[in-house]
């Protein structure tokens, strides 16, 4: 029996990350991020400033150094705390200490850059370093645990790496995660041997979904390149709203790591809610529970080893043992280790067993060719696992499956399917001499044999039964234009590169100019106060007449035809008509004056760049912050608002028609 004994988080507030009854993080105050605790006085905030635009000067100079991000990290910190009031210590003078120490080390690190040099990366012990994202360019920052006497970096051996995703703190914002990090004086709750632990920002608080996904991968493989990592041998591993990352994180891309650790976090929204029939959503974001519920891809971790970690009186424990019963009816168990008598905490003896099985199967590592596969997707965006990638699903948000596997005996590569339009086999899988000769069978249906000189296989299933079966397509002319990991909507759009388009002409009606004006502000304040990054904003006018909208990157269009020249450009493309009295969709007409269309829309199948977002920003709003398992997807592709009601915590309007595009983005 191990003894019950209390062992200190990373984060301070992870204990306290349980749900109220109303279902909000116990820790949540009002918003994200909250009101300042000890807020600076008029004066204070004033030297700060002074101090910040000194270092920004400076910065300029070594801007276009590969490492300035190590740099812009601190400055950013300072520059969004004092935007937003970040300041939660006990007296305003503690966090004039940290900006003061951020803005310091900036200056040593911007005078090492302009000699090329990057002290802070060598050796070993606590370190906190920075990438620039690709989706808003935003300085990034990242956590690096590096034991004490690993040998790292170009020519040497190549490191295994843990992958530690943190729990929620709502004031743990850019100016606390890096001050913290920078003053690290102990190393996390796992120290494996010979092993770097990178902790990612996560984009702040977002449960690990939206930008905080993309920040996984972006810090991971920015400290794979520094310090030449072994891709394959990293563990995924978090608590608490890191643990609902690493289940939702390690269930969408299992073909990633070497072993996932879920400790404790949230799987999916009903049941963790509890939420009964009179408090359930509209049906199309029920639907949308299928982006990120993980007992919907459970099928994915029979790619990778799953291990799991309860405290015994944990509420959280529910989760875990939901998803017990999901996985065996897949046929698959994993060890579930209890800590006796704990709450929302490590037992700091099981913690060991946990550390010991995960060192293990890191140090198997990862099959990055398996014999077998499994891919289980409701989402055309999640549609990749090791050389298996699917093309797009007959009927998106439905359960669709590939297995494949390599049956040597009989010489063949079998694949089963379900729900599946089309789908893709990596080249470089296949290229294998052992498989010369092989021939291929989908769903029974036998085909050519395997040339190991094609440069892959892509199928396409029949739309009608009576068609026949399965044909060869090529990879770039899949069935369906919702697919190769696009799922279509609005919120998914952020995920990646975008561009905010302001109109700079007022709309056609006043109504829904203020409307415009006001949601596309709050959009840019909430993607910097939530998602914190810079978005790139331009006005319409920027985009030169002439320029193909087909080549340019992903825009984010806010206003009408009248008041935004690239809507008027486009507007034959769009499956609504909108002029400046009615507005007509799904064969509908709506007041113009008092309704706006939003929506996600791709007009080119065949063109990545022609995808838009009309309208909206992320639909999450703050009253969905209170908890990390309600900032999910709220509307489908497309919708009507009737901006009458004004915008809420909850909704910018009211909803008065919504649906999803079909396959072919055609209105139903």
């Amino acid at each position: 029996m191990h003894r019950p004994l209390l062992l200190a988080l990373s984060f301070a507030t992870l204990a306290s990350a349980q749900l109220r009854p109303d279902g909000a993080t116990a820790s949540f105050r009002g918003s994200l991020p909250p009101k300042p605790t000890a807020a600076l006085s008029a004066e204070q905030e004033s030297s700060i400033e002074k101090q910040l635009a000194e270092v920004t000067t400076e910065f300029k100079k070594v801007q276009s150094h590969e490492r300035s991000a190590d740099a812009a990290i601190f400055i950013k910190a300072v520059r969004y705390a004092l935007d937003f009031d970040e300041w939660y210590d006990k007296k305003p003078e503690d966090g004039i200490k940290k900006a003061t120490a951020l803005l310091d080390e900036a200056q040593k690190r911007i005078a090492s850059l302009k000699q090329n040099k990057t002290p802070w990366v060598e050796g070993s012990g606590q370190k906190v370093l920075g990438f620039y994202s690709k989706i808003d360019g935003s300085a990034q920052p990242y956590g690096v645990e590096v034991p004490e006497g690993l040998s790292f970096g170009q020519g040497k051996k190549p490191v295994p790496m843990w992958v530690w995703l943190h729990g929620r703190g709502d004031t743990a914002t850019d100016l606390h995660f890096v001050y913290s990090r920078l003053n690290a004086k102990k190393p996390g709750q796992f120290q494996p041997k010979g092993t770097i632990v990178i902790h990612p920002f996560g984009r702040y608080c977002n449960g690990w979904k939206s930008a905080g996904e993309t920040d996984v991968f972006e810090a991971r493989d920015d400290a794979k390149a520094r310090f030449n990592v072994d891709e394959n041998r990293i563990a995924l591993a978090g608590f608490s709203m890191g643990g609902a990352g690493a289940w939702h994180i390690g269930a969408h891309f299992a073909d990633q790591w070497a072993c996932v650790h879920t400790g404790a976090g949230f799987v999916d929204v009903k049941r963790y809610q509890k939420l009964t029939p009179d408090k359930m959503p509209p049906w199309y974001e029920q639907v949308l529970w299928g982006v990120y519920d993980v007992p919907d891809y459970a099928l994915n971790f029979k790619n990778v080893p799953l291990i799991s970690y309860s405290g015994e009186n944990d509420t959280q424990r529910d989760s875990a043992e939901y998803m017990t019963e999901v996985l065996a009816k897949e046929g698959i168990t994993r060890p579930h280790l209890i800590g006796p008598g704990m709450g929302h905490k490590y037992h700091p003896e099981v913690i060991k067993e946990v550390q010991a099985l995960i060192e293990q199967a890191v140090e198997k590592g990862r099959d990055p060719m398996p014999k077998k596969v499994v891919l289980q997707t409701r989402s055309n965006r999640y549609n990749k696992m090791f050389w298996v990638e699917l093309g797009a699903l007959k009927k998106q948000w439905e359960d669709g499956r590939i297995e494949a596997e390599i049956d040597e005996a009989a010489k063949l590569l079998r694949v089963k399917t379900k729900n599946v339009a089309s789908f893709y086999l990596d080249p470089d899988f296949l290229r294998n001499e052992a498989y010369k000769g092989f021939k291929l069978l989908i769903d029974g249906q036998a085909l050519h044999e395997i040339d190991s000189r094609a440069n892959g296989y892509a199928w396409e299933a029949p739309e009608e039964e009576s068609r026949g079966g399965w044909t060869y397509a090529g990879k770039f002319n899949l069935a369906g234009s919702k697919g190769l990991g696009d799922d279509g909507l609005i919120d998914s759009f952020f995920q990646e590169a975008f561009t905010i388009v302001l109109p700079d002409k007022p709309c056609a009606n006043p109504q829904v100019d203020a409307w415009v004006k006001a949601e596309s502000q709050h959009f840019i304040q909430r993607w910097r106060s939530l998602m914190r990054g810079d978005p790139k904003v331009i006005l319409a006018s920027e985009i030169p007449d002439d320029a193909d909208l087909d080549d340019l990157p992903r825009l984010c269009l806010w206003g009408d035809a009248q008041g935004n020249s690239v809507i008027a450009r486009i507007s034959a493309k769009l499956p609504f008509q909108w002029t400046s009295s009615t507005l007509t969709m799904a064969g509908k007409s709506y007041d113009a004056k008092s309704h706006v269309p939003v929506l996600s829309y791709r007009w080119n199948r065949l063109r990545w760049a022609s995808r838009i977002v009309l309208n909206s920003g992320l639909t999450f709003r703050e009253a969905h912050d209170r908890t990390n398992s309600l900032q999910n997807p709220k509307l489908p592709d497309w919708a009507i608002l009737d901006i009458t009601e004004p915008p809420t915590a909850e909704s910018a309007g009211k909803v008065v028609a919504a649906d999803f595009f079909d396959e072919n983005w055609k209105v139903k």
